[in-house]
């Protein structure tokens, strides 16, 4: 049963995508809801099951075979893939909800109306594709939906029509694509010539001359993915997006995809050379240098936002970089932060959003006063910017603390400290630029009269705010869960 409804998260959304593109205005809205809807409800019913039945253990379900390319096409159904397809479902869902009502002609900054039907389309396909991508457990299949997924992005950081959407689009579509044809073409080129099978299980009977070179293939596969050191450019120029798509593909989809393929991969590949570390720790290093010296610089929340994911994504390879040593707490932290790193992103994002919808502004230095004007969306804004920090009781802090286990690596190398060292110092820069701004858009003047919302937007927000609080609870039990490829049933 836990098979079935697996696979139906993720096909009930391709499906109900494809449909969606000759729909628009309300059935577009009835059908988008449906199959967002329909994908969370399969996916926490298949992850309550699997918890009352068989928790902790790993399922493996082969859908295709053949005698020359071994297992083609199947599921895997462990506490990471319940976890993070959780994630993907319910924040999707909360996502698309806020995009009902963003999307409408009531938007001050960009009034929708007719055509939402397309970027319902597209949204839907990513969200199928994400969740396709989370159970895969073939490179064929993490191909096929890693495609899918650049594709539907492309559709909606283009969805605008503008040349300034049209450039961000194709390069969200190239760079990450790149990094698949490097990965992905050289992992199927190896499972297919060496291994006679395309399993991630396969992977543990590589040869130890031939593991440290398929990995790095698929590491860049998932930097290009997760916009890090030196493909990151193309996330902040991805904020022409509509708001919602930009909340999920930095907190749900393309970005956390990137982490999740390396996790995925160190789980089965094992241990690796210490000269991997070195690698990740130095990539990692640069990565967070970067968002760094650009926060002070950001005046548009979306941006500010952006190079925060560039960050943060780098927090959780900081934490892969400790399990390429065999250190599972590296997996763990890492899966961690994905997971309360997607509400209080997604909270960060949509609250810009508001400022679009209700003040027709991105520009921070033009929004003050909103304990006043839009009260909701002040106190969401203050919690966003706070837990990017890393500030309690913001789920995120928490999932910070756990990468501190992670330097049990010093009996190896002294450089162990770097990585730790440089999330530390990203907090606190993030937070005094946070700060800044949370007095200037919050506790200022305000720049208005009190502004227009809608309830759909202050439920959506307030539902990411209590996410945002006990994400880090309620996921705790799986993360301890995480580990090194065990026992397959």
């Amino acid at each position: 049963m836990i098979g079935a409804l697996v696979t139906l998260t993720f096909t009930v959304p391709i499906l109900g995508g494809l449909i969606l593109f000759r729909l628009d205005e309300k059935p577009a809205d009835f059908l988008m809801l449906a199959s967002f809807g329909s994908a969370m409800l399969f996916q926490l019913w298949a992850a309550y099951a699997y918890i009352a039945s068989r928790f902790g253990e790993t399922i493996h379900l082969t859908y295709l075979r053949s005698t020359q390319f071994g297992e083609v096409y199947g599921v895997i159904i462990d506490p990471m893939s319940v976890l993070i397809g959780t994630v993907v479902a319910v924040a999707g869902f909360i996502f698309m909800f806020y995009g009902v009502e963003y999307m409408s002609e009531r938007n001050v900054g960009h009034p929708g109306g007719k055509g939402r039907g397309l970027f319902y389309a597209w949204m839907t396909l990513f969200e199928g594709a994400t969740l396709g991508f989370v159970y895969s457990s073939t490179f064929l299949g993490l191909l096929i939906f890693f495609e899918l997924m650049g594709l539907a992005c492309w559709g909606v950081v283009s969805f605008y029509n503008t040349p300034a959407a049209r450039r961000a689009g194709f390069k969200a579509f190239i760079i990450p694509n790149v990094g698949a044809m490097i990965g992905f073409y050289t992992a199927i080129g190896i499972g297919l010539t060496q291994l006679h099978d395309l399993s991630l299980f396969s992977l543990s009977r590589l040869s130890p001359s031939v593991k440290p070179w398929l990995f790095i293939a698929l590491l860049f596969a998932g930097y290009t993915k997760s916009a890090q050191f030196p493909t990151y450019s193309w996330i902040p120029d991805a904020m022409e997006a509509p708001t919602p798509a930009s909340a999920f593909l930095h907190g749900a989809a393309m970005v956390e995809m990137g982490v999740y393929l390396v996790a995925r991969v160190l789980q089965f590949i094992g241990p690796l050379p210490t000269w991997i570390f070195y690698f990740m720790a130095a990539m990692v290093s640069v990565t967070l240098l970067i968002p760094m010296l650009n926060y002070p610089l950001q005046v548009d929340a979306k941006r500010l936002l952006a190079y925060s994911t560039v960050a943060e994504a780098g927090i959780m390879f900081s934490g892969l970089t400790f399990a390429s040593l065999g250190l599972d707490v590296g997996i763990k932290a890492a899966m961690f932060q994905l997971t309360t790193h997607a509400f209080i992103k997604g909270l960060g994002f949509l609250t810009a959003g508001t400022f679009t919808y209700s003040l027709g502004t991105l520009d921070l230095r033009r929004i003050s006063g909103l304990k006043e004007i839009l009260p909701v969306n002040g106190l969401s804004w203050s919690v966003a910017l706070l837990g990017l920090a890393g500030l309690p009781p913001m789920g995120i802090a928490f999932s910070k603390a756990e990468l501190l286990m992670s330097l049990r690596a010093l009996h190896v190398t002294p450089v162990a400290w770097i990585p730790v060292i440089l999330v530390l110092l990203d907090s606190v820069v993030f937070l005094w630029v946070g700060l800044k701004w949370i007095v200037r858009n919050v506790f200022g003047r305000p720049s208005s009269a009190r502004a227009e919302t809608h309830w759909i937007i202050n439920a959506s927000l307030i539902a990411l705010v209590i996410l945002t609080l006990i994400s880090a609870y309620l996921a705790y039990p799986l993360v301890e869960e995480i580990g090194f490829a065990g026992v397959v049933q």
